[in-house]
């Protein structure tokens, strides 16, 4: 069983995406050219009861946290017993997603009166396609010199599998076992939820009714929980098929991401400007619970569980969404300090394409190919995995997210 991290999945540059509707909207991109926006601790109360725009700015925090958040995933991916919970930083990335997502899009639509999905689509192509064409590419040349088993499916189903987003092909059980991009599967649950998501926001601001668009979020949640309850309690019994279908798809996943969208829509119209000094508190008290509890998950909480279908997914969902509005609300607080620290943030650039290579790089390098013990084996692993990273971020990404800034500032 693969778990993987969503845009652990995708996610590595959803903060950079802010520039794309401006140079206002500088984010934690890596570029050291981008000009940091100060933050303060709480931003004052608005004047006459309107709030000010919300701006998503210079936040280490919510790329430093995807640094935290890879680790676990990369660490049980290495042998699939070491911390046996690491699917719940799955649900930290779906929140964060939403949110990013929707912080851009809606932010876009209060400026302009409209969204433009052209734009929204080119951005998201421009960052995500790149790397994982490379990936695809890397994993093409290795099977024309070395017999992979069943690489009809192993690989280039995978591929197929991931280039065109079909997350059902494991829910539905129809996935070889241990394919090369068997991780993929969240970045298409993901890609799923920017094709609706994308539409509803259109749709709620070509109608000037921006209400429209916290009814869709929260109708997304409530469809999604319902079906999810749904699927597991209709089945006859509780069996692997049951939770593939509930644990790999969009539509019984869906509501980490919508809960994130609802976030963005509070964000986005003031809702986390002016905290008082006794909610501040509260709200960082409550960051710390939710990190001990998410913690607890990770090293307690085994995929393949019922109880982490019906209740461990939706509570570790508002854990993830108590300490992104604390990241949001508090970004000079002490916990957003440490996950902000450079080397976490360059860390959160490269977690995308660290994503996307760590699985196949494990399947081709193992200890019992190389006949070495597990730590020499795994710093190979890891030294492969990192040079990719790198590469790929200094050679690929970085210079098209500065040619998609200066695009978009014209």
């Amino acid at each position: 069983m693969v778990v993987t991290t969503g845009d652990g999945t995708a996610i590595a540059d959803r903060v950079a995406d802010s520039t794309a509707t401006g140079p206002v909207e500088t984010a934690a991109s890596g570029d050291p050219h981008s000009a940091p926006i100060p933050l303060p601790d709480a931003a004052p109360a608005p004047a006459h009861g309107s709030p000010p725009p919300f701006r998503l700015g210079n936040r280490p925090p919510l790329t430093g946290i995807r640094a935290l958040l890879m680790i676990p995933v990369v660490v049980y991916h290495s042998n699939f017993h070491t911390l046996p919970g690491a699917w719940v930083p799955l649900q930290v990335f779906f929140v964060l997603s939403g949110f990013l997502i929707t912080s851009m899009l809606a932010a876009e639509g209060r400026r302009h009166g409209k969204v433009s999905m052209k734009g929204f689509y080119s951005r998201r192509a421009v960052r995500l396609v790149p790397p994982l064409l490379l990936t695809v590419a890397l994993i093409a040349i290795y099977a024309s010199f070395v017999y992979v088993a069943d690489a009809s499916q192993r690989i280039w189903g995978d591929a197929a599998a991931a280039l065109f987003y079909s997350d059902y092909r494991q829910a539905f059980g129809h996935a070889p076992f241990f394919g090369f991009l068997a991780q993929t599967w969240s970045l298409s649950v993901e890609e799923n939820f920017y094709v609706i998501w994308s539409i509803l926001i259109v749709v709620a601001f070509a109608f000037h009714r921006r209400r429209l668009a916290y009814l869709f979020a929260i109708a997304g949640i409530a469809i999604s929980v319902a079906d999810r309850l749904y699927l597991v309690y209709s089945a006859p019994k509780w069996d692997a098929a049951v939770f593939t279908r509930t644990y790999y798809a969009f539509d019984s996943r869906a509501d980490a991401l919508f809960i994130g969208c609802l976030l963005g829509l509070l964000a986005t119209d003031g809702y986390f400007n002016g905290w008082r000094p006794w909610a501040q508190r509260l709200l960082s008290a409550a960051a710390v619970a939710s990190t001990a509890f998410l913690l607890w998950i990770l090293f307690t909480a085994p995929l393949w569980q019922e109880n982490l279908i019906v209740w461990w997914l939706p509570i570790s969902t508002l854990a993830s969404a108590v300490l992104l509005v604390y990241f949001v609300i508090l970004p000079r607080g002490w916990g957003s300090r440490f996950v902000g620290i450079a080397p976490l943030v360059f860390l959160g650039e490269l977690s995308y394409t660290i994503y996307l290579v760590h699985f196949p790089v494990f399947l081709v390098i193992s200890p019992n190919g190389t006949g070495w013990g597990f730590w020499p084996t795994e710093l190979l692993r890891l030294a492969i995995i990192a040079t990719i990273a790198v590469a790929s971020w200094f050679l690929i990404e970085k210079p098209l997210m500065g040619w998609r800034q200066r695009s978009a500032a014209r």
